[in-house]
């Protein structure tokens, strides 16, 4: 049987195609998601109360904050909302941005290989951890910590736009005073904050036990074998 010419051929160049399309997309995404995520960085750490923002007119002046007068009002209301937890969010917009750089990196190796990317290729991580278990992990961290600010770290209000904490700590910290206490709050938070943090950076605390103990077996295996050996 004959085939005509570039009939088997056909079906790959598009597949091809896509794939190249995708690969650049994703680069590009890669690329804007980290300038964003410096920005943010900037506009969180050189916060000026002075600046005019969202919720204040500012003491005029040039603007002090290094993001501009976009970056002064991104910092004021990620501040007015979280307090100093805000930075949680950095953390998080960090470890998904590492995250799909891994993936870049390992479909780019499996193209640069002439093979397609294995179904495990997105690791344990990906198929062991749900994708709902990232933002419920920063749901309780957001919730767990600003409570614990606005309970604990009060005498950080002056550098903030508002209360310690924030909104969020504002409303969730009294009402946990309120039902546990002062000390059943605080152990409240810390076990949510554990727990939260295990969620959102999708690790486990029992593997990391287990790791520091091996390390720490080796250790002491190492110093016993120096002493037999003097």
């Amino acid at each position: 049987m004959a085939y005509p010419l570039g009939t088997l051929s056909s079906d790959k160049r598009p597949a091809t195609g896509r794939a190249g399309t995708q690969h650049l997309a994703q680069e590009a995404g890669l690329i804007v998601g980290l300038a964003l995520l410096i920005f943010i960085v900037m506009a969180l750490a050189s916060y000026a109360p002075q600046d005019a923002s969202w919720s204040t007119s500012g003491a005029g002046g040039p603007v002090r904050n290094w993001a501009g007068k976009l970056g002064a009002w991104l910092a004021d209301l990620m501040y007015v909302l979280l307090g100093f937890s805000a930075w949680w969010c950095i953390a998080a917009a960090l470890h998904a941005w590492l995250a799909a750089l891994r993936r870049w990196m390992h479909a780019q190796a499996s193209m640069g290989g002439g093979g397609a990317a294995a179904p495990g290729g997105a690791g344990p991580v990906a198929r062991h951890w749900p994708t709902w278990s990232f933002w419920i992990g920063l749901a309780l961290v957001l919730a767990a910590s600003s409570g614990l600010e606005w309970s604990r770290l009060y005498r950080l209000d002056g550098l903030l736009p508002g209360s310690a904490g924030g909104i969020l700590g504002h409303v969730g910290g009294p009402l946990a005073i309120r039902w546990l206490g002062f000390t059943g709050s605080a152990l409240l938070g810390i076990a949510t904050l554990v727990v939260g943090v295990a969620l959102l950076f999708r690790f486990s605390w029992g593997r990391v036990a287990e790791r520091i103990g091996a390390g720490l077996d080796r250790l002491l295996e190492r110093v016993r074998a120096r002493r037999a050996m003097a």
